[in-house]
């Protein structure tokens, strides 16, 4: 798929949300509500990181009552700034 359209699909799930950090469980929901299957968006994904237009980091997650209590991590994704890339 080409850069452009990659780009595109990625702006849609962003500015659908409003945020430039994303849950992988929130843009797979995006897309897969769209039609598309779990194949099909990860391919997305992939690409759109092999294209960099997007970023993947992990965000950990923490107890409330105890910040420094690290629970797990969660993977998100970033749309990248054309200076960025």
């Amino acid at each position: 798929m080409e850069r452009r359209r990659v780009k595109s699909l990625m702006e849609q799930a962003f500015d659908h949300f409003g945020k430039d950090v994303l849950y992988e469980e929130q843009l797979f929901k995006f897309y897969m509500d769209k039609g598309m299957s779990r194949d099909e968006v990860k391919k997305l994904v992939v690409s759109a990181i092999g294209k960099k237009i997007i970023m993947i980091g992990s965000k950990p997650i923490a107890r409330d009552d105890n910040p420094m209590e690290i629970l797990g991590n969660v993977t998100v994704f970033r749309l990248l700034r054309r200076d960025e890339y």
